[in-house]
């Protein structure tokens, strides 16, 4: 379902783009944005690409939402979690979250927060692809972080700079008599705005070795980005609309996937 409904959306945003980088993380932080759209600085592995928010779903009580790049691959989000990859290399598909408690709850004083952290855990049932590694069902614990991680992004490394984050940390529990290989103590971190409870950075590691995080882009909000006017995106719109508003003919196609020689022969192209 989830391969159908990228190929379905993610055209959209394809036939949008047109690859012609060299260095992307330079591209992504100077584009000039489509104020109409909603944007993620993604990572996967430290290989950067700017994602698109296609439109929300409901399957169940929680929204979520699905993110496409320029080369179809997806990224789903739920209140903040990660619940679904496609088109990467490693990929979580049928995530199911069993009753995650808020970043709020987890945000408590440090001389109580050992109390509360027991209390602070929740299911996920998750499938591994490749391999087809189904129906993995391990328990994430939360807790609040003291301060910043060391593997924060430039954007929050700064707490000056960033004095209403927040930070929280999951840790998949491995049992000590543990036999499933499956279940690996991978670990989550994300940035919430104290002010808004809302979560600003995440990043999930897949496997032990392997990670996606997105970032809201801009960051910090541009204001002249806050009366954002659509939360999906729809193909008539991009006709005359781009969700990269470049000042030039050709808007660029940043994708994780995207390599120099790819880009270097497109650009001999033009």
């Amino acid at each position: 379902i989830l391969s159908s409904c990228a190929g379905e959306k993610s055209n959209i945003v394809y036939d949008t783009f047109m690859l012609g980088f060299i260095n992307p993380n330079t591209v992504i932080d100077k584009t000039p944005l489509n104020p109409n759209y909603r944007y993620l600085k993604v990572s996967v592995n430290n290989q950067p690409a700017l994602l698109v928010l296609g439109y929300t779903d409901t399957p169940g009580s929680n929204p979520r939402e699905i993110w496409y790049s320029a080369f179809k691959e997806v990224i789903q989000i739920e209140n903040g979690r990660l619940v679904g990859t496609a088109g990467l290399d490693i990929n979580w598909t049928e995530v199911k979250l069993q009753n995650p408690p808020p970043f709020s709850k987890v945000l408590t004083a440090p001389s109580i927060r050992r109390a509360y952290q027991l209390k602070h855990r929740y299911v996920r049932i998750r499938t591994l692809m490749p391999g087809y590694q189904v129906n993995i069902r391990e328990t994430v614990v939360m807790q609040a972080l003291d301060g910043t991680p060391s593997d924060a992004p430039k954007e929050l490394a700064d707490p000056k700079s960033n004095p209403h984050i927040r930070w929280v940390e999951e840790t998949v529990l491995v049992a000590s008599h543990a036999k499933n290989p499956s279940i690996q103590p991978l670990r989550a971190i994300y940035a919430i705005d104290s002010q808004t409870d809302q979560v600003i950075y995440g990043k999930q590691y897949l496997t032990s070795d392997d990670y996606v995080s997105w970032l809201t882009w801009p960051y910090p909000k541009q204001s002249t980005q806050i009366n954002q006017k659509v939360s999906r995106l729809d193909s008539s719109e991009l006709i005359n609309e781009s969700p990269v508003a470049m000042p030039v003919a050709a808007p660029l196609a940043l994708s994780i996937n995207s390599s120099l020689t790819t880009s270097a022969a497109v650009m001999s192209d033009r």
